[in-house]
């Protein structure tokens, strides 16, 4: 149940704080006076999409605020499947909305939009001005049927789910094999084995590109280096040395006359001996020195082989490997698949006949509920002030599958006495669709395990004996239910148990949309005026009591 409701700086309200109680709860006021902006305020905090604009002007940030009661085992258990508990029994859902941020809470916690709406799902239904209009559209009806008898049908549906997803993901599996044509099939075969081939002969090594991009850039510059190390060796080998050998025996040959020569002496010696080392090395190199076209040709030619296995199956060595690896997979399974192609297609015959059992057993099901509902939705539309009706509620058997069965539904109604029933967008007026809608929701409240249900302007279209008609089945309803109704009828006001009077008014130069409950007498007075009184008269208050009384009973 929801118990309370607090709104703050929102659109034309200041702060509103509405303490509902169970049974019905009616909403009245006049025109423009901000009835929607309560209900969208509602709707902020349960998750729909806002945005700063709605802040009240001259104010920073605006805040709603709902809190739940809950006690239904039922409402509880679906909370908990979401990891939802109650504290202390209450549910807590909140929005802080300003031109910075916008937050939503769940008892405390900041959830996304998307969870809330999952929780609300659980704790209340909304049915809005124009919802009736979703009646028009028959693939909505299939929806319709199954949240009426969900107790009953969900189980064959999620059997037949069962069913449907094991059927195709076996007839994905055959596809995706190209196992519904063996010349396809056969060709892809052919072409794996040659890629498989392909990649084999390769030979590909985990990092040889970069192995053959150094060894190419050596190549390239060996006649260089080669000239270099040639004209260095020769000059190492040739006259240097011979200049050196030619000083040091002449300077050997002084020491004798001049000994401190003996120093120049061994500095000359080493030089000799470091440029005889330099020229055994340079020799070396020079040996080592690679300028082979033949080997350059080669490794060229498997660099650009390796770009092409690049493209084709994938951008590095490794990638071609796992491609390897992945192509080797499906060869083995399309090969396997080759060989037992006739159990599997077997085995998607015996699939198939399993759906369409499942579906017929979902179909059944649907027929018995679809009768039961043709007897309720009669009742509440005769309760409703609809005139000899026919209701029907039609299940038709197509020829595709779907995740929600292999059935089409139709709601078909005749509202006049010889008439045949034909479909609610042939038929019925808004004033009608809006009634219909009204004994749907009823219905399937009841069976949903939803307490709080919140009509906004039910009475749209309609007035005098079926705005009575209206009032009095939805007071019966809220016998069992919790129903917040916003209203400007008079007979549907007086069928409430609790009154709450929206009100704008002008504060201190600026409107301001107030909300407060109504006594007794106050709901009297209210009452009286929407009869039309333009002053509350002896007779005028008379009239609106012996409503209510009518209304109430």
């Amino acid at each position: 149940m929801l118990e309370y409701v607090h709104v703050k700086n929102i659109a034309l309200i200041r702060e509103a704080e509405l303490t509902l109680s169970d049974h019905l709860n009616i909403l009245s006021g006049e025109t423009g006076a901000g009835k929607s902006i309560l209900l969208g305020s509602l709707q902020l905090a349960l998750g729909e999409r806002g945005s700063a604009d709605l802040v009240r002007t001259g104010e920073s940030e605006g805040f709603v605020e709902l809190v739940f009661s809950v006690t239904d085992p039922r409402t509880i258990e679906s909370l908990s499947e979401l990891s939802i508990e109650p504290e202390d029994g209450k549910i807590i859902l909140s929005r802080r909305i300003s031109e910075k941020r916008s937050v939503l809470r769940l008892n405390s916690e900041v959830v996304p939009a998307s969870f809330v709406k999952k929780a609300a799902a659980l704790l209340l239904d909304i049915y809005g001005q124009h919802e009736h209009q979703s009646l028009l559209a028959e693939e909505n009806h299939l929806k319709y049927l199954d949240a009426y008898a969900e107790k009953e049908i969900l189980p064959a549906l999620c059997a037949y789910r069962e069913c449907y997803g094991a059927y195709r993901k076996l007839r994905e599996e055959i596809r995706n094999l190209g196992g519904e044509d063996e010349e396809e099939q056969r060709k892809r075969l052919d072409f794996l084995e040659f890629q498989l081939s392909e990649i084999e002969a390769a030979k590909i090594r985990i990092g040889e590109e970069d192995a053959l991009s150094a060894e190419l850039r050596k190549l390239s510059s060996a006649r260089t280096i080669e000239e270099a190390l040639g004209r260095a060796h020769s000059a190492l080998t040739g006259e240097l040395p011979d200049a050196l050998s030619e000083s040091i025996r002449e300077i050997a040959g002084l020491v004798s006359l001049d000994p401190g020569l003996s120093v120049l002496l061994s500095e000359l010696r080493d030089i000799e001996s470091l440029v005889q080392d330099a020229g055994a090395d340079a020799g070396e190199r020079l040996k080592e020195t690679n300028t082979d076209a033949e080997r350059m040709e080669a490794v060229s030619e498997r660099l650009a082989f390796l770009s092409q296995m690049k493209r084709k199956y994938g951008g590095s060595e490794e990638e071609i490997l796992n491609s390897y690896d992945r192509l080797q997979r499906e060869y083995d399974a399309l090969k396997d698949f080759s060989e037992n192609r006739e159990r599997m297609l077997s085995d998607l015959s015996v699939r198939r006949k399993e759906l369409v059992a499942a579906a017929k057993e979902l179909r059944e099901k649907r027929r018995l509920a679809a009768e039961r509902l043709e007897e309720e939705m009669t009742e509440a539309l005769l309760d409703l002030n609809f005139l000899q009706v026919r209701f029907e509620c039609e299940v038709q058997e197509t020829n595709r599958f779907s995740g929600n069965g292999a059935d089409e539904v139709r709601f078909l109604i005749s509202t006049n006495p010889g008439e045949p029933v034909k479909p609610l967008a042939r038929v019925a007026s808004g004033g009608e669709l809006s009634r219909i809608m009204l004994a749907l929701r009823t219905i399937s409240a009841d069976t949903d395990g939803i307490h709080t249900l919140i009509f906004d302007e039910i009475d749209a279209g309609i007035s005098g004996k079926t705005a009575a008609a209206v009032a009095r089945r939805m007071h019966r309803i809220a016998a069992r239910h919790q129903v917040i109704c916003i209203s400007h009828l008079p007979q549907i006001v007086a069928a409430a148990d609790h009154h709450f009077l929206i009100e704008k008014t002008a504060d201190d130069g600026s409107a301001v949309t107030k909300v407060q409950e109504l006594t007794e007498q106050e709901s009297v007075r209210e009452i009286a005026r929407l009869l039309g009184a333009e002053e509350t008269t002896e007779l005028g208050i008379a009239n609106a009591r012996e409503m209510k009384k009518l209304m109430q009973n």
